[in-house]
């Protein structure tokens, strides 16, 4: 089960080859953002079972659907969360 808010994959890098760290470092940037928009869609719509598609979020993004699709957790196309109202107050902050 997803845990609400949801919580991306980051990468890692711990060499010393700075092109490679900087490279790291601009993809964790991107999914600092997918894993913004994704808590905003939960926070926005008011059901309970909702899915989230990784095409959607990469189109409102402009970034690879696979990108997306490393970053959260689920299957092929996306993932379906319940959000109980528990978890409802912790998505407030992601409100638009």
């Amino acid at each position: 089960m997803t845990t609400i808010p949801i919580r991306a994959i980051r990468k890692t890098y711990r060499g010393g080859a700075p092109a490679k760290a900087q490279r790291v470092a601009d993809e964790n940037r991107i999914i600092d953002r997918i894993e913004h928009r994704a808590n905003e869609i939960l926070a926005n719509c008011r059901d309970e079972v909702q899915m989230l598609l990784f095409q959607e979020i990469a189109n409102d993004l402009m970034v690879d659907v696979n990108m997306v699709r490393d970053a959260l957790p689920g299957g092929h196309n996306g993932l379906t969360v319940r959000v109980s109202p528990a978890a409802r107050a912790l998505l407030d902050r992601f409100k638009s």
